[in-house]
């Protein structure tokens, strides 16, 4: 259940972590970012990317909080941090009398912008080390792949001339003229719908007859044994299941759902074999059901060629032939492609509204929630509450330190799935595009709702009872941020040191089934059919980014503007990363997974809310230092907001391509990019420039051709000879060669050594035999589940004649199907095995 991944891909096997309780965190820290990237994906990568960065920038903000800043405000006022609560570490260590608290700090105010610019320094440096290695590790990742995927755009907005005859050629030919590259295929889109109903209706069937079998059978139910591969298996022979008044009953339910399944079955064949699977296409007319749209996947030749396609402008007139690099084809929503423009405007300003909405509710509980921070408060809103709270020591700490990171907690992890769902409702056709959806909308619920609103509302009561004067208000408004501060303290604490734990334990899966469950007989009421059991025990759990990476995003800005004025903030904050980059690291290699295919462009997103995160850092500083009467030394802060202004543009200029697309050149020799990519003379010498120059010391610039690899042409076959063509070209290859070749073999000469292209990424593995045809039209129609065994599922087939069965003789043949038993009226019990992802 902590390893599912271990079951499903074999790969992983070779990292099994040992048994002992804490050895688990030396294996896990030891697999290195290329097994990362091997095991899980790019996207996984950048998540972990994320927390590396908050280990190392706030391992060297801790340090000099704690070795510089923090003893130079400790001799000046007596307080090791600005928010007035005294380490006791420190007091204790000090053996000498306190020097003089002087509250306007004039002494050492100057450490404050000095250490702001210190700190700021920092925070680019690290944001631009690790940026640049995404992008790096990115372009080096997709530029080694070949999927189908690498190699498709979509195209939106195709005028009628193109698709009007509901020819795929047309528009094939109509692309190639514009001279961006060689076609290889076009899937027109069209309006699936009721195909799409009837496997709705054939999903309802299909659920009530596996409850209906698993009645009927049995369940014997082996999910821990020496095979390690779960498996529920019936508990009754097939061959001849006991006979009961109860059992007939559920059989004769069972033929009448078999009959209609059968009917239904009928139908969709009837549309199938409507499909022209050479052409891609279903005939469209007055009569027909399904609607050509003005929408198609055209697969190029090359990644490079698709990759030009993707940022070309192909028609001067707006909204005509809009390209996108496509989605991955398992990463489609089907049923909302073919939702028009004004459709999704719509369902977008709906949802719009009921996020709105929501907020009024959430700034209500909130509202009352930041009431409990203060005792006075508290005593002004139910006098009788806030003096018992107040005479009881443990009692106030609970109420005012504990209670409030709890609540605050709770709601941070239930509305996020509320946005989730509303999300879903939005009308997104990508299921990446929902995930980065969701991360938007609960950033913004966390951050702007319950850490501004929060922070703002935590003096509410003094505000509307100052509204006359300004200057108290400024005052009470900053120092609401030096009252919370212990709150962050103990939130980041209570979430890294309760919550991560609890995350590793997934106490979802475990607790919930295996202990609440057998307990109360919850078990039997989740887990009814082989396919549940499946699902919880085979099957491993989805890692989404936009539930879990926005409250990490909030934690990192908090810790950013305390960075001067708490070092104890700052540390906690440390202590917080160093456990996630260990919960999630083991989790993403061992037991999560990350299907849709984003290619790590989530992190613009994380870079733009630190750069944001840090406007409000310098903010703070301002307004401390002119609350503090330092008007000089807060003028001195000013020009870092435009530095940190300078900072997001330079990224949105000049790093963001590099996120959204893949360089022709990491294209041109993915298998040597670090070799050449580290040197720029590579460049000034590359084969392109063709040019057999000489540097000062008289030596060729020309490359060796047996230092470099050349690229081979594509075999049809999949065979490992080169072509004839291929072996006679011993110089290096030409630029449109390097450019439109669409595979990235490669062979080096004058050596025994050649290597042969092979699926080189986790991704490319995911798609390695998918393709842009609706699933639906294509897929096997598997009957009901009455047990499995790893990817082996005992399943029941109906044949109107018994005969059919020698259709799939081929199958039968190479063992991944085994006839179990034959019962009456056409009723055939297959175990067949069955190749989906890992998380299906």
């Amino acid at each position: 259940m902590y390893a599912v991944r271990t079951l499903r891909k074999n790969l992983i096997l070779q990292k099994l972590l040992p048994n002992d309780l804490f050895k688990w965190v030396g294996a896990v820290l030891a697999i290195t970012d290329e097994e990362v990237l091997e095991y899980s994906g790019l996207d996984a990568f950048v998540v972990l990317a994320f927390f590396k960065m908050g280990i190392l920038t706030f391992l060297l903000l801790s340090l000099a909080g704690v070795l510089i800043l923090s003893p130079i405000r400790y001799y000046f006022t007596g307080n090791y941090d600005k928010d007035n609560i005294a380490w006791l570490v420190v007091l204790s260590f000090s053996s000498g009398g306190k020097p003089p608290l002087d509250e306007e700090f004039p002494r050492y105010l100057w450490v404050y912008p000095v250490f702001t610019y210190f700190f700021s320094g920092i925070v680019y440096w690290s944001l631009f080390t690790y940026t640049s290695l995404v992008i790096r590790t990115r372009q080096k990742y997709l530029a080694s792949q070949n999927s189908i995927t690498d190699r498709t755009i979509k195209v939106d907005g195709i005028p009628k001339r193109l698709i009007r005859k509901n020819d795929p050629l047309l528009l094939k030919r109509f692309i190639e003229d514009l001279g961006i590259g060689r076609v290889v295929d076009v899937k027109l889109i069209y309006d699936w719908l009721p195909l799409q109903e009837l496997f709705d209706e054939r999903s309802l069937l299909i659920l009530k007859l596996e409850k209906l079998y698993s009645r009927y059978y049995g369940l014997k139910i082996d999910l821990y044994n020496k095979h390690k591969l779960p498996r529920v298996l019936p508990k009754a022979n097939p061959d001849n299941p006991p006979e009961t008044p109860a059992r007939a009953r559920i059989h004769l339910r069972i033929d009448a759902l078999a009959g209609d399944l059968t009917k239904l079955d009928r139908k969709i064949r009837t549309v199938q074999k409507k499909f022209d699977l050479s052409l891609s296409t279903i005939p469209t007319g007055k009569d027909s059901e399904f609607k050509l749209l003005p929408s198609a996947f055209i697969t190029m030749d090359s990644v490079a060629s698709a990759q030009m396609a993707a940022q070309t402008v192909l028609d001067p007139r707006v909204y005509k032939l809009m390209v996108s690099l496509a989605p991955a084809a398992k990463d489609i929503n089907w049923k909302n492609l073919k939702l028009s423009y004004y459709e999704k405007l719509s369902k977008s300003y709906m949802i719009t509204f009921f996020i709105v909405l929501s907020y009024s509710v959430i700034f209500f509980l909130v509202t009352t929630l930041s009431t409990l921070l203060d005792i006075k408060t508290i005593t002004k809103v139910w006098p009788a509450l806030g003096h018992l709270i107040a005479q009881n020591k443990w009692l106030s700490t609970f109420v005012t330190g504990i209670l409030p990171p709890l609540l605050f907690s709770l709601m941070n992890v239930l509305f996020p799935y509320l946005y989730k769902y509303l999300t879903l409702m939005q009308g997104y056709a990508l299921s990446s595009e929902i995930e980065l959806s969701t991360l938007l909308k609960n950033f913004f619920f966390i951050f702007f709702i319950l850490f501004l609103v929060f922070t703002i509302t935590g003096t509410l009561w003094d505000y509307f009872t100052s509204i006359g004067d300004t200057t108290k208000f400024a005052s009470q408004l900053a120092s609401s941020l030096k009252k919370l501060s212990l709150f962050y303290v103990d939130l980041i604490l209570l979430q890294g040191l309760a919550m991560f734990p609890v995350k590793l334990l997934q106490i979802g899966d475990f607790v919930i089934l295996n202990v609440i469950g057998k307990l109360f007989l919850l078990k039997n009421i989740f887990l009814k059919t082989p396919r549940d059991y499946r699902f919880f025990y085979y099957t491993p759990p989805v890692f989404d980014f936009g539930i879990n990476l926005p409250q990490h995003i909030l934690i990192f800005i908090i810790i950013l503007i305390y960075l001067v004025v708490s070092t104890k903030i700052v540390t906690s904050g440390l202590v917080y990363f160093i456990l996630g980059y260990f919960v999630y690291k083991y989790q993403l290699i061992y037991s999560f997974v990350h299907p849709p295919h984003s290619t790590g462009k989530v992190w613009p997103m994380i870079f733009r809310r630190l750069i944001f995160g840090l406007i409000i850092f310098q903010l703070f500083m301002c307004g401390t230092l002119a609350l503090e009467g330092a008007i000089l030394l807060s003028v001195l802060c000013t020009p870092l907001f435009v530095v940190t202004l300078i900072v997001a543009w330079n990224f949105e200029k000049y790093y963001l391509p590099l996120h959204n697309f893949i360089a022709l050149r990491a294209i041109q020799n993915p298998f040597d990019y670090d070799k050449e990519f580290n040197d720029d003379l590579l460049l000034v010498t590359s084969p392109i420039a063709g040019n057999d120059s000489v540097n000062a010391s008289g030596e060729s610039l020309l490359l060796h051709v047996k230092s470099r690899p050349i690229l081979e042409e594509r075999q049809e076959d999949n065979n490992n000879e080169i072509s004839s063509d291929t072996e006679e070209r011993n110089d290096v290859p030409t630029e449109s060669s390097i450019l439109l070749d669409g595979d990235f073999s490669t062979v080096y000469h004058g050596g025994i050594n050649r290597h042969r292209r092979k699926v080189s990424t986790v991704d490319e593995e995911r798609e390695q035999f998918t393709d842009y045809t609706y699933p639906n039209l294509v897929d096997p129609l598997f009957g009901p589940w009455i047990g499995f065994e790893g990817d082996f599922i005992t399943m029941v087939e109906y044949r109107e004649d018994s005969n059919e069965r020698e259709v799939n003789a081929a199958e039968l043949e190479n063992g991944d199907t085994s006839v179990i038993s034959h019962s009456h009226n056409g009723e055939f019990i297959l175990r067949k095995r069955i190749q989906v992802p890992e998380w299906e």
